[in-house]
């Protein structure tokens, strides 16, 4: 106990060297994982492994292809000439045999189904053996004859043409990123090149995303330190303290980022905002501590004595600022995606290393390499002082004002706070003007939507899908989908049969021409010799899909089509027929509830455990109550922001309200221990609070100038949930500022009386 006292108190410490050694040490255990960093943000990892949809994919992977690709568009006026045909041809037969490509969709390579003299015969749409056997006219009525490759493959104008690569089921976005660079390596060396107008898909998304990510960590994580280490010399105004500091935020960062690889957590756009919020806590905790040492400097105590008075009087709100500001991060551990869940626990394990580190590591490094004495009056710290004191004194002057104030804009902005809405947009992660955006427009201009919609339909036992029955109930959930505005195609097993059937018997298009006895379709399946069909139905005829093609990329629209199917299909079911809805459209549908779900868990989590931490820190429910009252006002302001701005909720922004729950309240807590220690060596209550504020307030300043400054720096990225969570932080952070040192003094002098509260904030 004594020796936990002495540590306490500051009088004891690590050996300087030890304290040096130790950093060092975990600075190089820390680097090699972290040069192993494993990017990854495939579409799956959004999910739980064992979440319903994660599982049906699976399960159908094994029978299916899979429902991600890669769009390439093609225009011209020459696109059915025998020079582009054959070029088209080569880049897909080039990419069908990269490792990681499953299937090349395009002229060359589908099947078409045409009337023979004995029945029908499976060819290729555009055989590339033959193509100088017909005139490009010819091959053009061909293909805009075709019942499937209009609007899926080529434009009805024939002044486009598509180019899909359907990947392998891919875990890994480098492996994603490898099948765009060869198809684009492909195209150029086939010379298409100046035909290509358009790349887009679920793959060449998520791959842009992964190329945002690379270029955000590589100039935003240096780019943090240089502002942590910039403003630390502002505050400080010294060489050697803030080496020191940078050699903290190194430690601390490099062990939460080295400890995600360790446990095997892919880097994502979301964890990717792990080393910024790192180095920005670990400069908070630092000015902290150097503000109690420069106060020891202006109270002229020698060096050791300056170091022990700074420990002792900022090490206990210092614990408690990591367990607060631990439990917000926690708190995300209730939104049920995995890479939230690993940016809250990599960032509650990494507060607790910026504990150890400022507190434990640094304090003897100070000692020892520290010597010269630190400037009086020259840092940022000391022209932060005015602004807390004139805002505190303020705040006493016209407590109610203030509190009443503060209710009533909370009360005018409530209906703007609820216009939040969860969404999350592919397309509109990026700018209008991105490649990836421009593309997608371009494609579904002339094509059919590139989100993908499956509705897997499971029979009860073998040959079930060839029932006629089923077949027409198919066929007329299909002719209902293709009349909702966001389905721009669909198709089955019952579109191949019908076409089979129509050869076979000459029906014109556009005549029903399913089969009417099952033992026609089995005739049917008899003379089919293709295996496009295959990719719709098993050849058991047990389990098949209608695959959709979307026209919508927002949650919220994929959800609202989905809702819409399922309440068709309730009222109007295929006999003998499970239904269930797959694809990556559901797979992205399913975070609508995560989110919502999460965020209420989050932050009640994150609410009640702060709130029993500063209840056990200050002994006193009403002190807990006090502190957290102030930093629930920047999360309201925060949403009202949100509404005003139509900024949505989505993976990124669902980490908000727990990051800054826990790191506003860290101040608040510097504060209400600077006031209840006056208070217990009797100075009155008002001098307490502007003591406490001149003195904690001058760091609080100078931290919110810090946290601001580097997470504005995120507001920069061009994928848009960063630079939304990044500007947003800031935004809120600003916020806790004001209302911090607008509300704590007036909360804490509310119930002193009006004339000593006026006397003594004057004379003071």
């Amino acid at each position: 106990m004594e020796t936990l006292k002495a540590w306490l108190d500051g009088r004891r410490m690590l050996p300087p060297w030890v304290a040096m050694g130790i950093a060092l040490v975990v600075l190089a255990v820390s680097i090699p994982y972290v040069l192993k960093l494993h990017f990854n943000n495939a579409p799956d990892i959004y999910s739980p492994s064992d979440s319903p949809t994660i599982q049906l994919r699976a399960s159908l992977f094994k029978e299916f292809p899979n429902d991600e690709t890669i769009v390439v568009l093609f225009e011209g006026d020459d696109l059915y000439t025998p020079g582009f045909l054959s070029a088209l041809d080569r880049v897909a037969r080039t990419m069908e045999r990269h490792p990681s490509v499953d299937r090349v969709l395009t002229l060359t390579t589908v099947e078409h189904i045409e009337a023979t003299d004995d029945g029908f015969a499976v060819a290729p749409l555009v055989d590339a053996r033959k193509l100088a056997s017909r005139s490009p006219a010819q091959w053009k009525a061909r293909v805009l004859g075709d019942p499937f490759a209009p609007g899926l493959l080529a434009s009805r104008d024939g002044r486009a043409v598509a180019l899909v690569v359907r990947p392998k089921f891919l875990k890994e976005s480098l492996a994603r990123r490898d099948v765009l660079i060869a198809l684009d390596e492909t195209v150029v060396a086939e010379k298409l090149e100046t035909h290509r107008t358009a790349t887009a898909g679920t793959v060449a998304q998520t791959v842009e995303e992964l190329r945002s990510l690379w270029r955000d960590s590589a100039i935003f994580i240096p780019t943090t330190f240089l502002i942590g280490m910039g403003l630390l010399w502002w505050v400080v105004g010294r060489v050697r303290p803030v080496l020191i500091g940078g050699l903290a935020m190194s430690v601390t960062v490099a062990a939460s980022v080295g400890g995600l690889v360790a446990t095997g957590q892919p880097y994502t756009p979301v964890t990717a905002m792990i080393p910024t919020l790192i180095a920005a806590y670990t400069t908070a905790t630092l000015l902290h501590l150097y503000a109690a040492i420069q106060r020891a400097r202006i109270a002229l105590l020698p060096r050791p004595q300056r170091i022990a008075r700074a420990l002792k009087e900022t090490l206990v709100p210092g614990l408690f600022n990591v367990l607060t500001t631990g439990a917000g991060m926690l708190s995300l551990l209730w939104v049920d995606i995995p890479p939230v869940q690993a940016f809250g626990l990599s960032g509650s394990i990494g507060t607790l290393m910026v504990f150890l580190v400022v507190f434990v590591l640094m304090p003897p490094i100070l000692l020892k390499w520290d010597v010269p004495r630190w400037p009086r009056r020259r840092s940022g710290l000391a022209k932060a002082r005015r602004i807390a004191a004139a805002v505190s004194v303020f705040s006493l002057r016209n407590a109610r004002w203030v509190l009443g104030g503060t209710a009533l804009l909370i009360a005018v902005t409530i209906p703007l706070a609820m216009q939040v809405k969860v969404e999350s947009n592919l397309i509109e992660f990026f700018s209008p003007k991105h490649s990836i955006s421009l593309g997608t427009e371009r494609i579904e201009s002339r094509l059919a939507g590139v989100t993908g919609l499956e509705i897997v339909l499971t029979g009860a036992g073998r040959d079930a899908l060839k029932d006629p029955r089923r077949l027409a109930e198919i066929k007329a959930l299909q002719q209902w989908l293709e009349q909702q505005p966001e389905v721009d195609r669909s198709l089955s097993v019952a579109d191949m049969i019908e076409e089979m059937n129509r050869a076979l018997s000459g029906e014109p298009a556009g005549v029903d021409a399913l089969p009417t006895s099952r033992k026609l379709v089995e005739q049917l399946m008899l003379i089919y010799d293709g295996s496009d069909m295959f990719e719709l139905v098993n050849r058991e005829f047990q389990r098949g899909r209608i695959a959709m093609s979307l026209n919508v990329h927002g949650v919220n629209e994929i959800s609202a089509v989905i809702d819409r199917i399922k309440a068709h299909l309730a009222a109007h079911p295929v006999e003998g027929v499970q239904i269930r809805m797959s694809g990556y459209g559901q797979l992205f549908a399913d975070q609508t509830d995560r989110i919502v779900n999460g965020q209420l868990k989050s932050f009640s989590s994150a609410f009640i455990q702060i709130l029993l931490l500063m209840a056990l820190l200050f002994r006193s429910f009403r002190g807990a109550l006090i502190c957290l009252i102030p930093n629930l006002a920047p999360l309201f302001f925060i949403f009202v922001v949100m509404g005003v701005t139509g900024v949505a909720l989505d993976v990124a922004t669902v980490l908000i309200a727990g990051v800054i729950l826990g790191i506003t309240v860290d101040d608040t807590i510097h504060l209400y221990h600077g006031y209840l220690h006056r208070i217990r060596h009797g100075v009155s209550p008002v001098f307490a609070i502007i003591r406490s504020v001149e003195s904690s307030g001058r760091a609080v300043i100078a931290i919110s100038v810090v946290l601001i400054a580097q997470f504005s720096l995120l507001g920069l990225s061009d994928f848009r949930p960063t630079a939304h969570f990044g500007a947003l932080c800031a935004v809120g952070l600003f916020a806790g500022q004001v209302f911090e040192l607008l509300l704590m003094p007036a909360l804490l002098g509310l119930r002193l009386p009006r004339q000593d509260t006026t006397l003594k904030a004057r004379s003071a």
